[in-house]
């Protein structure tokens, strides 16, 4: 009669036979597989990290972006006011300057900076920054006198004489 209910039982499949264990199989890493990860892991942050954090790379773009913007706003005030304004490159500085009156020479007098007030200037220690030519003076129509290639670091922009247009010439 057992062997009979055991039947019917598996017919109605309400019987499950005894589970049988299983061989148990290892799971992880080997001690190999751990110091090849430690050691991938030591290589990239030995090359790859110090380029996230360089301060000069940051300081570079900065200094960049603000002297293609002086540029820009050298344009926009001889057209807005009239009057030359001359966007000057030394060393690792530029400077914007007009004359003591509109259009006289020579133009030593420093242009205020709109945002920070005082004279609009920029410099950064340590990167470098050249010019084809070291003055560009825009005129009333927005021209400039030369056509210029700036290069800061690793980036450029340029003036084009005929229009004053600047833009990032960067590849």
């Amino acid at each position: 009669m057992v062997h009979l209910s055991k039947y019917l039982l598996t017919q109605l499949k309400f019987y499950q036979p005894p589970l049988r264990l299983k061989k148990n199989k290892q799971h992880g890493f080997t001690l190999v597989e751990l110091v090849m990860v430690i050691v991938l892991l030591a290589i990239v942050s030995a090359t790859a990290l110090p380029r996230f954090f360089s301060k000069t790379v940051f300081e570079e773009r900065v200094l960049f972006d603000d002297t293609l913007s002086a540029a820009r706003y050298a344009q926009k005030l001889s057209v807005a006011t009239g009057c030359k304004t001359v966007f000057s490159i030394s060393a690792n500085q530029y400077q914007l300057l007009q004359g003591a009156s509109c259009n006289t020479l020579p133009f030593t007098s420093p242009v205020t900076n709109p945002a920070k007030g005082g004279a609009y200037t920029g410099q950064q220690d340590g990167i470098s920054m050249t010019a084809t030519h070291a003055d560009s003076t825009f005129d009333a129509l927005g021209t400039a006198d030369v056509d210029n290639t700036i290069t800061i670091g690793a980036r450029t922009f340029a003036i084009i004489a005929a229009t004053g247009f600047t833009y990032d010439s960067s590849p």
